[in-house]
This record gives structure tokens, sequence and C-alpha cells, in this order.
């Protein structure tokens, strides 16, 4: 609206300012100049120079005119073709366009909310685009490593495979069986590394968005088992694992696999990435039978800021870890995805050396939008 009076306004004074001055122009130079270098209306050709005159008058009044009404708009125009080309910034010099205490010139100041929606835009384009290439990077590294991670199971399964069926040696029972148990080791991380994948597909498929099997659950005994289960895991014989509640039965709705998955990813995370010894504490509580809210909290090495932003972004792979198995840089993805899946929210608070603490809050009931 105040773009609309501006311009509105600014176009009847200019166009007023314009008659008159014409006016006032032709006056003076019939009145005025004409009389003092001897041109007067008995003259041969006096009405031809005095429509030329008036012509140059109005061409004049219309240049200055549409400099004021239309630099600005050929401006607007020449900048946002370049925002079509990929580049950001304005097709003028700045001096042109601000005075030096950083206000628009006069011409420049009838459009003030218009350029600066296109700055506005301008800055969000280059932001997104700087955003794309930082994504296009973390892919291909990220297709690397996912390359690098099925081919170092397949290179062991394949080797231990040809060891077996080799008729040349004579292998014993306790041979045998450690190339068996190795060989199944690295199907089931081959596996795992595959599951990522269709999940995290699956996930981000419009077409067929993930179904979720809800049923009422007492989700105090869930996370117990689920503990009890990471606890058996070799990889954690070193961690000191704990749990509180102060309810024993708290019913909440919601995806048992799924959930399974997303919490035991976090917990496997917080083993993985933190030095043996580590204590790995999960609490739920119960808030007002409406939300439950799991914490899961540690006191290792931590995160910094950099991580803590990219924690959830889909093909990061952290890497201050005591694993060499870095991951396929989808399971935070997927963790998040499947928490939202399921009406929740997940927050995570860390410092370096101090230790990490997620959020998790979940409605008891899950509501589809």
């Amino acid at each position: 609206m105040k773009i609309k009076f501006r311009f509105s306004a600014h176009f009847i004074i200019g166009l007023f300012i314009w008659i008159i001055g014409m006016g006032l122009t032709a006056m003076f130079t019939i009145d005025v100049i004409f009389p003092s270098i001897g041109v007067i209306e008995e003259n041969k050709g006096y009405d031809l120079l005095v429509l030329m005159v008036f012509l140059l008058n109005i061409t004049l009044c219309s240049m200055l005119f549409a400099w004021y009404f239309g630099s600005p708009l050929w401006f607007m125009m020449s900048w946002i073709q370049l925002l079509t080309q990929g580049k950001y910034e304005a097709p003028f010099n700045k001096s042109k366009i601000y005075t030096r205490k950083g206000k628009l010139r006069k011409p420049y100041r009838l459009y003030e909310e218009v350029i600066i929606n296109i700055h506005s835009l301008a800055e969000h384009l280059k932001q997104a685009e700087q955003e794309r290439m930082k994504m296009e990077e973390l892919k291909k590294d990220w297709m690397a490593g996912i390359s690098h991670d099925l081919k170092t199971p397949l290179t062991y399964i394949t080797g231990y495979s040809a060891l077996l069926l080799n008729k040349e040696y004579v292998w014993t029972e306790e041979e045998k069986n450690t190339f068996i148990k190795t060989i199944a080791q690295k199907g089931e991380h081959m596996e795992a590394l595959i599951q990522d994948l269709n999940l995290s597909f699956q996930i981000n498929s419009v077409q067929s968005p993930l179904p979720l099997n809800l049923s009422k659950t007492n989700i105090v005994e869930f996370i117990q088992n689920l503990i009890a289960d990471i606890g058996n895991d070799p990889k954690a014989f070193e961690y000191n694992l704990s749990f509180h509640s102060d309810e024993k039965i708290i019913k909440s709705e919601f995806d048992a696999q799924l959930m399974y998955r997303a919490l035991q990813n976090l917990l496997i995370n917080a083993i993985i990435h933190n030095p043996s010894g580590t204590s790995i504490h999960v609490e739920i509580v119960n808030e007002k039978d409406r939300f439950v809210t799991i914490t899961i909290s540690d006191d290792g090495v931590g995160m910094d800021q950099d991580t803590i932003d990219n924690l959830f972004k889909k093909y990061y792979r952290g890497t201050a870890t005591n694993s060499s198995d870095l991951g396929t840089g989808l399971g935070m993805a997927i963790v998040k995805n499947l928490i939202l899946a399921h009406g929740g929210h997940i927050k995570v608070n860390s410092e370096l050396s101090l230790g990490t603490k997620i959020n998790i809050t979940l409605p008891h009931t899950h509501c589809n939008n």
C-alpha cells in the first residue's frame, strides 16, 4: 500500500511539474529569448521555431520523467534477470543506488520495499545455492563412503568363501567356524547398510510414504528390553548403561519396530562415538498423560556446534568416533524422520568433553495429519 501511494503521489507531482515546467519554459523562450535574439512573429519560419521549442521541451522533460521513474525499474529488471542466471549481486555499484549514509537515492526510494525484497531474495538464493553445492559435495563423499562400506565386507565374504572352497587346504573346524562367523558378521553389516538405504528412500518417497503400524505399548517395558538387548551386544560391554522411570507402566501409541530402530540407533551411536567407561543413562518422564519424554544422556566426549548443526542432515558422516565404522550417513536423519513421523520432536544439547543429552518428546496418541 505504501508503494502504491508513494508512486501515485510522485507521478501526479511529477506530471504537474512537467506541465508547469513546459509552460514556463515555452513562455520564457517565446517572450524573452526570442525577442532578445531578434526573432519575432513577423519573421519567416517563426511558427516552425515555436514548434521545435515545444518538441525539444517535451523531449527533455520526457527524458527526465523517464529517468526518474524508469531507471529504478530497469535496475530491478536487470537484477531479476541476473538472479535467473545464478548471479546474485546487484547490477550497479552500490554508490549509484545508495547514499554515503546507506539510504536509497531518491528515484530508487520510490520502490524501496521492492528493492529490499529483491535483495532479500538474492541473499536467500545465494545461501540456497551454497547449501546445494555443499550437499552435492556431501553426496559425492557419501557415495564414495557407501561404496567403500559395501565393498569392504564383500571383500571379506568373497575372500573367506574362496578359502573355504579351496580344496588344496584342509581347514580345522575352529578355522571354519571363524571364517563362517566373519562371513555372517560382514553379511549382517551389509544388510544393515541396505536397510538404511531402503528406509531412507521409503521415508522420502511421496508416492508411498512410510506406513506406521501403530499399537498401544508400555514404553517403559519396551525401552527396558531395548537396553537389555544393547547391553548384550559386545560393543557395549565396557559401557555403563542405566535406566530410570518413576512409573512402571506408561502406555503410548507407536510403531514398535520403527521406534526400536530409532532408539537403538541413538544408543549405539552413544556407544561407538564415546570411549570405554562412558556412562549412558536413559530416563522416561510421563508429561501429564499427554506426552512422554525420553532422555538419552552420556558423559562422553560431546560434540562441537558444527557437528550438532549437521547431525540430522542426510549424508552427514560424523568423524568423532572410536569405531572405524562411520555408518551410512543416513542413520541420524532416519532417526529424526521416524520421530517426526510419530508426531514427536527431538532436540540435542552437547558440549565438548561434557557429554551429550538427547531429548525426545512423543505424544501418547499419534494423530494423522
